[in-house]
């Protein structure tokens, strides 16, 4: 079942971010700072901090990097360890470039969709529309 972000009034949706590129967390982060009182977001440049944290936190919504940068985590890599810790939480791929093949190995992957960044974080509704399942 999909349900629009208004619908979630009584409760904040939750969102973790998995970003590696500074600029990006810092977009983010001032985007989503003014809507504190509809959402709590988590913005994570370590794989490693994002899935501990999951343990604590129910993520709604994971935005992570198609082509995350670590030592030992790639965006696909993030996502079978995120399904471990929680299967309820929607996984969204998220990329500079959607390059050819993208789509399907993202899908294929564990993810639900694949969306070019920067995300437009300061639009909410319009970004999220379609994408929380419940």
């Amino acid at each position: 079942m999909i349900i629009p972000l208004r619908v979630f009034m009584k409760k904040k949706v939750v969102i973790a971010i998995f970003e590696t590129d500074p600029l990006n967390r810092f977009i983010y982060q001032k985007m989503l700072q003014p809507q504190q009182d509809r959402v709590s977001f988590h913005i994570f440049n370590s794989a490693e901090e994002g899935l501990e944290k999951a343990l604590e936190l129910e993520y709604d919504v994971a935005f992570i990097d198609l082509h995350f940068r670590g030592e030992f985590f790639g965006g696909l890599a993030i996502v079978k360890k995120l399904k471990v810790v929680s299967d309820k939480t929607t996984m969204i791929a998220m990329t500079t470039l959607i390059q050819q093949g993208d789509i399907e190995r993202a899908k294929s992957g564990g993810f639900v969709k694949c969306i070019e960044k920067p995300l437009p974080f300061f639009d909410l509704d319009k970004l999220l529309a379609g994408i929380i399942v419940i």
